[in-house]
């Protein structure tokens, strides 16, 4: 009954989840005092964590699900993988691994389950590297605030990410429009926008995606 209402509840429960962890980097920020002993790289390795737990878990959901459900589900956990299946790049070398049993349940897995993550590690890591850079130049963040950043952007996930980032600068605009006009402030800090910007795209990302076309064809 348990395992029922969590895999029926999953994304549900997936979303509390981020918003609790965004609501902790948000104390972090706003009153680092209150959790002085938990730093930035700290609660990131939680973020990446998070996700591979995810991953691992609903990899373990769907192999129970095969298991218990029918003789032909447990025989696809069997079955190795077509011949005809695709493989992208590099992974065609992973073809005869994937040729014996559990060949074509591990692609499936992989395919459905982990390679969002990958994809947003990439895709997080090297817009991280970038702000990074920009920082040794510019001076733009204090402390760790690339790495604030990067927590922002692995809560946000795959493919919320791609609205986060236009959205987090469209919001640093128009509070720099008003820090100028109202405060007579020419600069601006960017987290501030962007911790505006993360629960909008972590709740509403999705839907938002969907209306402009795009979430089917971002969605791996």
């Amino acid at each position: 009954m348990t395992l029922n209402f969590i895999f029926a509840h999953l994304n549900t429960i997936a979303l509390l989840i981020w918003v609790i962890f965004f609501c902790v980097i948000l104390v972090r920020y706003l009153r680092p005092r209150w959790v002085r002993d938990i730093s930035y790289r700290t609660l990131l390795f939680k973020a990446f964590a998070l996700h591979l737990f995810y991953a691992a878990f609903v990899t373990w959901g769907q192999y129970y699900t095969w298991a218990t459900s029918s003789d032909f589900t447990r025989g696809l956990l069997a079955a190795p993988l077509p011949k005809e299946a695709p493989l992208w790049g590099m992974l065609e070398y992973m073809r005869p691994l994937l040729e014996g049993s559990f060949g074509y349940f591990t692609y499936y897995a992989f395919g459905r389950f982990f390679l969002s993550i990958i994809v947003l590690f990439l895709v997080a890591g090297f817009l991280y590297t970038i702000l990074k850079f920009w920082n040794t130049r510019q001076k733009s963040f204090e402390g760790d605030g690339p790495e604030l950043l990067f927590i922002l952007m692995l809560i946000v996930g795959w493919p919320g990410i791609i609205l986060f980032v236009p959205l987090a600068f469209l919001v640093a605009i128009l509070f720099s429009v008003v820090a100028l006009l109202f405060f007579k402030k020419d600069q601006v800090s960017l987290v501030p926008a962007f911790l505006v910007a993360t629960p909008v795209s972590l709740i509403f990302g999705k839907a938002v995606l969907e209306s402009l076309n795009l979430y089917t064809l971002l969605a791996l």
